[in-house]
């Protein structure tokens, strides 16, 4: 799979022409603040609907205009399509998906292209809270089992019902009421990322091995929720744990308001020698666990689909030390489509070397090397 053709309107800095990509390493540099990273980053929100930088689409928009629109065109290993996002940013928010020029679904959409990015940010993935773990998680697990979508709305809105009723301080009985289908619906989820998880931990460990120094600690994944959780071992089980838990934990949960157990507090618990992993890794570590965890979710990912996927690694040489970085290259280099970008046009050689490289200035291509044509 890799993108053909980018046109971004509104969107940040960048200028409102199409932007032809080729299908291998492409290389986007220029001095900074001139709009290499929005570049990239409209691939991302292209095929994930979100950006790697921040949670919020007005973030997105250029100065002085009320929306943004995307658009592509994408070669797959079932022939080609083309997507397209429009974005008003009003009061609420409102998104139109279209492919192939019909309305999509998010759900449908989000299957389409999906693109894995490494950023600065990813920081937050290993040693923030737990929130950009489930998110993590959860997208990894839809594009296993595309199920989950539906489960995970479900699961919100009984959630709200249910805090709702807590916060107004109902009665017993209309409390109760929905703690039947949040418990179904926890477990539904719960039984998907577990699987997911058990997948992610044996990709993490052969990639982090790949990637790490010798100084580097050993680290374990797993899948953490409520105590005693883990004795529940199927869906009926976990389903009947919930319920139990909702009827222990109801004065509590009526004295602060909201529920405070369920897949919405679960986490992605990273250990090294008992310990999380905030409290023992550098800097530097902290970066190449993310990148592990990244291309571990990568690799299943593609081996169910039977095709290769795009990587983003915005500011390369920044982000990853040489020696991480040569792991880096040999574990993602091949027929991948990969964009990458630096202050630096002269980064990585042995990635960028006869494919495409883009010079961007003030949101503008300003200079491209190398072959722009479909392959």
């Amino acid at each position: 799979m890799h993108l053909v053709e980018l046109t971004a309107t509104g969107f940040r800095n960048l200028a409102s022409e199409p932007v032809t990509w080729c299908a291998g390493s492409n290389l986007v540099h220029g001095a900074n603040g001139q709009g290499k990273t929005n570049l990239l980053e409209a691939v991302a929100v292209l095929g994930n609907l979100r950006s790697f930088r921040t949670p919020s689409l007005r973030h997105l928009v250029s100065h002085g205009v009320d929306g943004f629109a995307l658009e592509g065109r994408v070669e797959t290993a079932s022939g080609p399509i083309r997507l397209s996002q429009r974005v008003s940013c009003g009061v609420p928010i409102r998104r139109e998906l279209e492919l192939a020029g019909g309305t999509a679904s998010a759900a449908q959409y989000l299957q389409l292209f999906p693109v894995v990015a490494l950023s600065r940010d990813d920081r937050d993935l290993v040693a923030g809270p737990p929130d950009g773990r489930r998110s993590f998680l959860d997208r990894f697990t839809f594009l296993l089992e595309p199920a989950l979508f539906d489960e995970l709305r479900t699961y919100r809105r009984v959630l709200r019902q249910r805090n709702a009723a807590l916060a107004d301080n109902r009665s017993e009985t209309e409390i109760e009421v929905w703690e039947p289908m949040l418990a179904a619906a926890a477990a539904a989820i719960v039984d998907r990322r577990r699987r997911a998880c058990d997948l992610l931990r044996v990709g993490f460990r052969s990639i982090y091995g790949e990637l790490r120094r010798d100084d580097f600690p050993e680290l374990d994944l797993g899948y953490r929720g409520e105590p005693l959780l883990d004795e529940a071992e199927n869906v009926p089980e976990v389903e009947e744990f919930y319920r139990k838990r909702y009827n222990e934990t109801r004065p509590r949960d009526r004295r602060t308001g909201f529920t405070g157990d369920g897949p919405h507090r679960h986490d992605v618990g990273l250990r090294a020698d008992d310990r999380t992993v905030r409290h023992t890794l550098s800097s530097g570590q902290t970066k190449v666990v993310a990148a592990a965890l990244r291309f571990a979710s990568l690799q299943q990912i593609e081996r169910e689909r039977g095709e290769l996927l795009p990587v983003i690694i915005d500011d390369v040489d920044a982000e990853l030390d040489t020696t991480v970085l040569g792991h880096l290259i040999r574990h993602v280099g091949g027929d991948r489509q990969l964009f990458l970008s630096s202050a630096d046009g002269a980064v990585a050689p042995d990635l960028v070397a006869d494919r495409c490289r883009f010079e961007v200035s003030g949101g503008r291509i300003t200079g491209v090397v190398g072959d722009t044509t479909d392959e």
